[in-house]
C-alpha cells in the first residue's frame, strides 16, 4: 500500500513537564480518539523488548500485525486492545519500544505519533472530524491541541521570528517549546506582546539557558497591522494551551 505525503494540519502539544503518567494518560487519549477515525496504524515497535515485561501485550500486537518493510501494520480493529494497554504504559517501553505509530484511513495518513519526542500530528483533511475528536478527548488533560504550520512570523532589530507549534523559534539558532509558555500579555495601545515562561530544572536546563539564546519575552511593533497579527496568533496559542492571558486595552 503506497500512502501520500503527509501534510498535518493539528499538533498537540503537551504542558506537563516530567510527569510520565499525566503524559501518558493525554497521548493514550489522544491517539483512542484517532482509531474510531482510521482503519490501519503501522508501528516501529521493538516487541520482543516489549515482551521482557510486558509478554501479553507483546503476544497481542504479534497476533494482530503484519511485518512489512521493517514495520509492522495491523487493522485498527485488530490491534486496538494491545495498542491501547501499550500507550497506558508509563514505563520506558511506551517512548523507547515503541519509536514510531502512524495511523491511516482509505490510505490517507492521518495521525503521527513519535513517543520519544512527543510529537502527535494530525491531519483534519485525511479524515474529517478527528481534530474534533481528540480536542474533546483531552479536554480534562494538560494538553492543546494547535493548528501545525505558521501562524505568523516577523523581523524584530534584524532577528526573524517565526510562531509555529508547537514552537517559538528564533531565526535559525533555537526553538523554544510552547509548552513552557506561562503568561502572555497583549498591550494594544502600545503595541507590544509580552511572555512569561517556566525556567527548567536541572543542569540540562541551566546549561540551556546559559548557553543557548535567551526565551524572547517582549515584543514591540511599529506596525498596527503587524502587532495585531502576532498577538492574535499567540492568543490562540494562549486559549489553546489554558495559559494566563493579559489584554490590555487603548
Amino acid at each position: 500500500m503506497s500512502h501520500r505525503q503527509f501534510d498535518p494540519t493539528h499538533v498537540l502539544v503537551i504542558t506537563t513537564s516530567g510527569d510520565a503518567s499525566a503524559e501518558a494518560r493525554a497521548t493514550a487519549a489522544a491517539v483512542r480518539a484517532v482509531f474510531d477515525h482510521t482503519d490501519t496504524v503501522v508501528l516501529r515497535l521493538d516487541v520482543d523488548g516489549l515482551a521482557s515485561d510486558h509478554p501479553e501485550i507483546a503476544n497481542g500486537v504479534r497476533a494482530a500485525t503484519e511485518a512489512e518493510g521493517g514495520v509492522l501494520r495491523a487493522a485498527v480493529d485488530q490491534i486496538r486492545d494491545p495498542l491501547t494497554a501499550l500507550l497506558d504504559l508509563t514505563d520506558v517501553h511506551r517512548f523507547v519500544t515503541l519509536e514510531r505509530l502512524d495511523a491511516f484511513r482509505d490510505g490517507r495518513q492521518v495521525l503521527h505519533y513519535v513517543p520519544d519526542h512527543t510529537t502527535v500530528e494530525l491531519d483534519d483533511a485525511a479524515s474529517d472530524g478527528v481534530a474534533d475528536a481528540v480536542s474533546r478527548a483531552v479536554t480534562d488533560e494538560p494538553v492543546g491541541l494547535l493548528p501545525a504550520g505558521r501562524l505568523a512570523d516577523w523581523y524584530e532589530d534584524g532577528t526573524h521570528y517565526e510562531l509555529a507549534p508547537p514552537s517559538l523559534c528564533v531565526d535559525d539558532s533555537a526553538c523554544f517549546d510552547l509548552a513552557a509558555l506561562e503568561r502572555v500579555e497583549v498591550d494594544r495601545e502600545h503595541h507590544v506582546v509580552r511572555l512569561s515562561w517556566a525556567r527548567g530544572d536541572g543542569v540540562l536546563a541551566a546549561a540551556s539557558e546559559l548557553l543557548g539564546p535567551n526565551r524572547p519575552e517582549q515584543f514591540a511593533f511599529d506596525s498596527p497591522n503587524r502587532y495585531a497579527d502576532v498577538a492574535e496568533a499567540f492568543e490562540t496559542v494562549a486559549d489553546a494551551l489554558d495559559v494566563e492571558t493579559t489584554r490590555k486595552r487603548s
